[in-house]
C-alpha cells in the first residue's frame, strides 16, 4: 500500500468513527400528536449506555433497498407507533412537550444504536395510531414498528413479526377505592369490568387469550365487559365518577395510577405473565434484516443492563428478566 492509499484509508476510517460516535435518536414531530422532539437524552440515556455497537460488524450496503430497512436507510427516518396516554410506559409531557416513559425511552436507544450500526443518523417520527389499529397488522406503511408494550399472543403473531422480548408483563384487576371486593372470586356473576380495546386483558375477560402461561388465572364468570380505546381510560373514567366494578389492565401501569387516583389494585398473583416484544408488520416491506439488527441490539441492551435501568427508573422495579 502506498503513502496516499495509506492516507485514504485513514480518513475513511476516521469518517465511519466519527459517525458512530455522533448519530443519535433526534425525533421528528409526530404526524398525530403535539410534541416536536422525542424525550430528553437524560432520560432516554442511562449511565451505562455509553458506547453504541460499532458499526463495522454491519455492512448496509448489502441490504436489498426494497426491504423495510432499505427503505429506513433511504428515508433517514423510522416511523414507530407510541401510545401518548399510557404512562408510565409511553405519554406526552405537556409541560417539555415531549414524549416519555420505558417504551419512550426503549425507542430512542434503539434507534440510537440502529444508527451507529448502520453508520447514518436514524431519526424517529412517532405515530400515535389506536391499538386495536396496530395489533390487526396490515398497516400498509402508515408506520414501521411498533415499540409500545405490544404482548406476544398466538393470533398476532399472525399478523405481525416479533422481535426477541425485551420485557415480562403481567396483568391485574383493581377496583375503585371504596368498593368491599378484595378478592378476585368476588367478581363472579356479571360483574362490570373497564379494558383497554384489543388487549390481552380484553380477550382475557372475554375467554379468547391464546399465551403460553401455566399460571394463567380463570376469569370471572359472565363479566359485564366495556372496552375503552386505551387502560388509562378507564382508570381516567373511573375518576371522573364512571361507575364499573373492576378495571383489567397492565399491572404496573394500575400501581402507578393506584398512587394518585381512587383505585386500589387486589392483592394475589398475576392474572397472566406475557412477553413482550417490538412488532413489524407482516403484510409489509420485507424486515428479515431489521428483525436480524433488533434482535441484537435488544440483546445488547439486555446484557449492559440498560433494559433494566430503564425499567428501575419508569417502573421502580426489573421487568425484563423472564419469570421463573
Amino acid at each position: 500500500m502506498n503513502k496516499s492509499t495509506r492516507l485514504l484509508a485513514l480518513l475513511g476510517a476516521a469518517v465511519i468513527a466519527f459517525s458512530a460516535c455522533t448519530s443519535g435518536s433526534a425525533s421528528t414531530a409526530p404526524s398525530a400528536a403535539a410534541p416536536t422532539t422525542a424525550a430528553s437524552a437524560e432520560a432516554s440515556t442511562p449511565a451505562s449506555a455509553g458506547a453504541s455497537p460499532s458499526a463495522a460488524a454491519f455492512d448496509p450496503s448489502t441490504v436489498d433497498p426494497a426491504s423495510l430497512l432499505g427503505q429506513i436507510i433511504k428515508n433517514g427516518t423510522i416511523r414507530i407507533s407510541t401510545d401518548p396516554n399510557y404512562k408510565p410506559f409511553s405519554f406526552l409531557n405537556t409541560a417539555t412537550n415531549t414524549y416519555e416513559g420505558f417504551d419512550t425511552s426503549t425507542a430512542e436507544e434503539t434507534v440510537k444504536r440502529l444508527s451507529a450500526k448502520l453508520g447514518k443518523d436514524i431519526k424517529i417520527d412517532w405515530q400515535t395510531p389506536g391499538w386495536d389499529l396496530i395489533t390487526a397488522g396490515s398497516w400498509g406503511g402508515r408506520w414501521d414498528i411498533s415499540i409500545g408494550s405490544m404482548s406476544v399472543t398466538v393470533g398476532r403473531a399472525k399478523v405481525v413479526d416479533f422481535v426477541d422480548p425485551y420485557y415480562f408483563d403481567s396483568g391485574a384487576v383493581a377496583v375503585p377505592k371504596d368498593s368491599p371486593v378484595q378478592s378476585l372470586s368476588e367478581l363472579d356473576g356479571g360483574k362490570t369490568f373497564c379494558v383497554g380495546a384489543a388487549t390481552t386483558y380484553e380477550q382475557w375477560l372475554k375467554g379468547t387469550l391464546e399465551i403460553v402461561d401455566p399460571n394463567i388465572v380463570k376469569a370471572p364468570t359472565s363479566p359485564d365487559v366495556t372496552s375503552l380505546p386505551t387502560d388509562n381510560e378507564c382508570v381516567q373514567a373511573v375518576t371522573a365518577g364512571r361507575k364499573f366494578d373492576a378495571i383489567v389492565a397492565n399491572a404496573n401501569g394500575l400501581a402507578d395510577a393506584a398512587k394518585t387516583q381512587p383505585i386500589r389494585v387486589l392483592a394475589g398473583p398475576p392474572i397472566f405473565t406475557v412477553s413482550v416484544a417490538f412488532a413489524l408488520d407482516k403484510s409489509g416491506p420485507d424486515n428479515k434484516a431489521l428483525v436480524a439488527l433488533l434482535n441484537e441490539i435488544v440483546g445488547e441492551m439486555h446484557a449492559d443492563g440498560t433494559l433494566s435501568q430503564f425499567s428501575t427508573k419508569w417502573l421502580e422495579k426489573d421487568v425484563t428478566v423472564k419469570p421463573s
